[in-house]
C-alpha cells in the first residue's frame, strides 16, 4: 500500500476517533449553559456587592449613634494599637458589662468574605464563557489556564477561611501532535471540551465548599447586628401606637417592618447554593455523555432565577434605606 494511502488512513482514523469523542457533547451542547451560567455569577457577585454596601452602612450608623448616645459604653483604642510602636490604630467600641458586645468602629464590611469569593467564581466563569468562544489553539490554553488560576485563588480563599492550607492547581497544557493539524476546527474543539472538563473538574469541589461555608450565612449574623433592624421597627411602631392618628407615623412603621423584612429575606446562603448545584450539574454534563444537559440547563436557570431575586430585593431596599 502506497505511503500516502496509509497516511491518509491515519488520518481518518484519528479523525473518527476525534467524532466519536465529541458526538456525545459539542459547543451547541455547552455555550449556551455555560454564558447563562457566567452571567448568573456576575448578577449575584453585583447584588453581594450592593447589599453589603447597604448593610454596613446601616450597621454603621447603628454603631455611630449608640456611640454618641450611650454613655455606658467606651470608645477607645484597640488593645495595643495608636500607640508609639503600633502597627494599627482602630478605634473599638466596649460594653463593659458585656465584652462580647464589643466593636470595631467602624465594621468591617459585613459580607466582605461573601463578596470575595463570589466574584472569584465571577471570574472562573467569565473565563469559561470565554473558552467557549474561543477559535483558535492557543487562545483556548490560554483561557483553560485563566480558568485554573482563578480557581486556585478561590480554593486559597477558602483554605483560609477554612484555616487550611493554600493548594496549587497544575497548569493545562494543550494535547499535542502533528497529526490534529489537518482539521483544526475539530483540535480546537477537542482542546476547548478537554479544558472545561479539566477547569470543571477542579472547581466543583472548591464551589461546594463555599456553599457549605455559607450555607446558614445571614446578612445580619450577630444579636447585636440585628438589633439595629429591631430597634429601628420599635421605635417606628412606638411612635405610632402614642399617635394613632398619624399617617406619617405609621408610614414610617410600615417602612421599618419592611426594611427589616427585606434583609430577613435575602438569604445570601440560597445564592451559593445555587451557585454549587447549577456548577454541579454542568460538571457532571460535560464529564458524561449519559448526563442530561436540559437537567443542567435547569439548575443554571434556578441559579439566575436566585441571582435575579437577590437583586431585585436590593433594588427594592435602596428607596426604603433613603427615607430612614
Amino acid at each position: 500500500m502506497p505511503i500516502t494511502s496509509v497516511s491518509a488512513f491515519t488520518r481518518l482514523s484519528v479523525f473518527a476517533g476525534w467524532t466519536m469523542a465529541l458526538a456525545g457533547c459539542s459547543t451547541a451542547d455547552y455555550a449556551q449553559p455555560i454564558n447563562t451560567f457566567a452571567e448568573a455569577t456576575t448578577a449575584a457577585e453585583s447584588a453581594l456587592i450592593q447589599l453589603d454596601r447597604m448593610a454596613t452602612d446601616e450597621y454603621t450608623a447603628f454603631l455611630s449613634q449608640r456611640a454618641r448616645t450611650d454613655l455606658s459604653l467606651a470608645v477607645i483604642a484597640d488593645s495595643g494599637e495608636c500607640e508609639i510602636g503600633s502597627e494599627r490604630c482602630r478605634i473599638v467600641i466596649v460594653d463593659p458589662n458585656n465584652r462580647a458586645r464589643n466593636q470595631a468602629f467602624p465594621p468591617d464590611p459585613l459580607l466582605g468574605n461573601m463578596v470575595v469569593l463570589m466574584g472569584g467564581a465571577r471570574a472562573y466563569a467569565q473565563n469559561l464563557a470565554a473558552l467557549v468562544a474561543d477559535d483558535t489553539a492557543a487562545k483556548a490554553e490560554a483561557h483553560v489556564n485563566a480558568a485554573l488560576g482563578s480557581i486556585e485563588t478561590l480554593a486559597n480563599t477558602v483554605d483560609t477561611l477554612d484555616k487550611k492550607g493554600a493548594k496549587t492547581i497544575p497548569s493545562f497544557a494543550t494535547p499535542a501532535g502533528a497529526a490534529v493539524n489537518w482539521v483544526l476546527g475539530q483540535y480546537v474543539e477537542r482542546i476547548k471540551l478537554a479544558g472545561l472538563k479539566r477547569a470543571t473538574a477542579e472547581a466543583d469541589p472548591v464551589i461546594a465548599r463555599m456553599a457549605a461555608l455559607f450555607r446558614q450565612a445571614a446578612v445580619f449574623g450577630s444579636d447585636l447586628q440585628r438589633e439595629q433592624l429591631t430597634q429601628r421597627f420599635q421605635t417606628r411602631i412606638d411612635a405610632y401606637q402614642d399617635q394613632r392618628a398619624s399617617e406619617a407615623n405609621l408610614n414610617a412603621a410600615v417602612d421599618a417592618a419592611r426594611t427589616y423584612d427585606a434583609f430577613l429575606q435575602t438569604q445570601p446562603g440560597e445564592t451559593f447554593l445555587g451557585l454549587a448545584e447549577s456548577h454541579a450539574a454542568l460538571t457532571g454534563a460535560l464529564h458524561n455523555a449519559d448526563a442530561s444537559w436540559p437537567q443542567a440547563i435547569g439548575k443554571i436557570r434556578k441559579f439566575a432565577a436566585e441571582a435575579q431575586r437577590l437583586a431585585k430585593i436590593v433594588q427594592d431596599l435602596a428607596p426604603l434605606l433613603e427615607k430612614k
